[in-house]
């Protein structure tokens, strides 16, 4: 039974001559899950709010979207409110209470539901989540996945029929997401409920949808299941898209694995074992150290708990460190510290040999250090992305800036229209402005699609051959394993784990990559989906050598 369908739908925002959203097509039956995939600004994000009547942007819409059997304009204020459930990529910007037990009754609150059965209700949910530990916890207190889990739990106490989820796993460490991923496969399989999930990692996800939407500038390209539109994407040079383990094989094999254990099945299959172990490259460096940090101490109040116990880092010029780490971790305390945002209460902090304290009146930033922060928004006031770049640089090094980081086209949009990676890249460009040293980045490829995130791992490694130092707090391992020269794992205020990329994931058994768990007893080094298709496409010609 089909519950939801868009019949040409086209959308553009109200003072733009571009259209957001054009001759989008697909329909969704009772009981699917569904994923949205395509290249930042495709417009996954402003499909989700259309068919949310309540988040609805601005602008001028046509087509016909059909929801539970009604025109959209015909549901009403209540049925839109309750069946469609909408969750956004920031829990933060959804929440409206100080406490957990607060956000989860307050919706029930709002349709008038009595208070005996929102009490039912909001403990059965609860304990279907695992929440309820946080149940008496202020939200400003939880940790990124803790407070994803009770924006999904307080969508869900309302009952919808259908549940909208914006990149849900973005801010979220690779465990987290993980275990929400796993929450949202129960909802569908064990309640039925239909689901359509925009998400710009596929790799635990794209196995598990009953279909696929592919949208190409605001257009269905390709709408499918997993096989059919990992075969497209392939035939049309699309394979960042795919799952590591499928990028890994594609042009190898005609029926591609869409999942690990598929992935190491082929490779029993090809015989693919015991295979020695290729020697590492040391990645450290002799340069001299750009960025020091030794025993640092931090806690935000007098009487809280540490949030940094001792915590030691080196990283030396022109090299590009990866920090990883669970949600609530201390990454982002460090970065503040760094940055003189916040001060430790010991430990020092040292930037090519000079203390950061001798730093005055702002000149760590003017000379030295630049800081591109969770929420990259925050760094824009103007009402255009060129205003704001040229506060930071002259008319001539904001174009040439502008073409590095391919943002030319974004340059009279308002930063507040753009989608998640764009602004990402606009807030990069911003930071480049200001000529640093030492470029200290934090989930700079949160919404980025896998070719906006080559594009920007290709200007980080001619930002290190250009002498500058690069410290980046990421979730994104894959990214990471392509592109960092060593990672360490930030864990109780310290890093606990710290080596060359290669060998760092290859010895982890979670904070590792898709590739590495795909080749673990085959052959080993290969920890991301360039190596394992070099190594891959040896065997295939039978030219393996140790």
């Amino acid at each position: 039974m089909e519950i939801l369908s868009c019949e040409n739908v086209a959308f553009k925002y109200n003072e733009s001559t571009d259209y957001a959203i054009s001759d989008c097509t697909f329909s969704v039956k009772k009981g699917e899950k569904i994923m949205l995939c395509g290249a930042s600004g495709s417009g996954k994000s402003t499909l989700l709010r259309l068919l949310k009547r309540e988040l609805s942007p601005r602008g001028e819409l046509s087509g016909n979207i059909t929801i539970m059997g009604k025109d959209r304009s015909e549901l009403s204020d209540r049925e839109s409110a309750e069946k469609i459930g909408f969750v956004m990529q920031s829990p933060d910007s959804q929440t409206v209470c100080d406490k957990v037990s607060a956000e989860l009754a307050f919706g029930l609150e709002s349709f008038g539901v009595k208070s005996g059965e929102i009490q039912s209700r909001v403990g059965e949910m609860a304990a279907f989540f695992g929440i309820e530990p946080l149940y008496d916890r202020d939200i400003s207190t939880l940790s990124g996945g803790q407070k994803q889990l009770v924006a999904l739990c307080s969508v869900m106490v309302t009952d919808p029929d259908i549940l909208l989820l914006d990149e849900p796993t973005a801010q979220l460490d690779p465990v987290a997401a993980r275990e929400l991923l796993g929450i949202l496969d129960r909802l569908n399989k064990e309640m039925g409920m239909t689901i359509i999930i925009a998400e710009h990692d596929p790799e635990e996800l794209f196995d598990s949808c009953d279909k696929i939407l592919y949208l190409s500038n605001g257009k269905t390209e390709f709408f499918g299941t997993p096989a059919l539109i990992a075969k497209y994407f392939v035939e049309n040079a699309l394979e960042g898209f795919l799952p590591e383990t499928a990028k890994a094989f594609a042009r190898l094999c005609d029926d591609l694995p869409l999942n690990v254990r598929q992935g190491r099945a082929k490779l029993e299959k090809l015989g693919v074992t015991d295979i020695p172990k290729q020697a590492v490259t040391d990645t450290e460096r002799a340069e001299p150290y750009a960025l020091q940090c030794k025993n640092l101490w931090q806690r935000y109040e007098k009487n809280s708990p540490d949030i940094l116990k001792g915590c030691d880092l080196g990283i030396r010029k022109g090299e590009c460190y990866g920090l990883l780490g669970s949600n609530g971790g201390g990454k982002s305390t460090l970065l503040r510290v760094i940055c003189g945002l916040c001060k430790p209460y010991m430990g020092a902090v040292s930037l090519f040999g000079k203390k950061q304290k001798a730093y005055k009146n702002g000149s760590l930033f003017r000379e030295m250090l630049a800081f591109l922060p969770q929420e990259p928004v925050t760094m824009f006031v103007k009402e255009s992305v060129r205003e704001d770049l040229l506060q930071s640089g002259d008319k001539v090094t904001v174009e040439n800036v502008s073409q590095r980081m391919g943002i030319e086209h974004l340059l009279d949009r308002h930063p507040w229209d753009l989608s998640g990676g764009e602004i990402q890249k606009c807030a990069f460009g911003k930071i480049l402005l200001a000529d640093p040293k030492i470029i200290v980045l934090d989930e700079c490829t949160k919404g980025m699609d896998s070719f906006a995130k080559k594009a920007l791992g290709d200007i980080l490694l001619g930002l290190k051959d250009e002498g500058r130092t690069i410290l980046l707090v990421t979730h994104d391992l894959e990214f990471a394993a392509q592109y960092c020269d060593r990672c360490g794992l930030l864990f109780d205020g310290k890093i606990v784990a710290e080596d060359n990329a290669v060998e760092f994931f290859s010895q982890n058994r979670f904070y590792t990559t898709a590739a590495a768990r795909l080749t673990r007893g085959f052959f080993s080094g290969a920890v991301t989906s360039t190596a394992v298709r070099e190594r891959l496409a040896m065997v295939k010609r039978g030219q393996y050598e140790q």
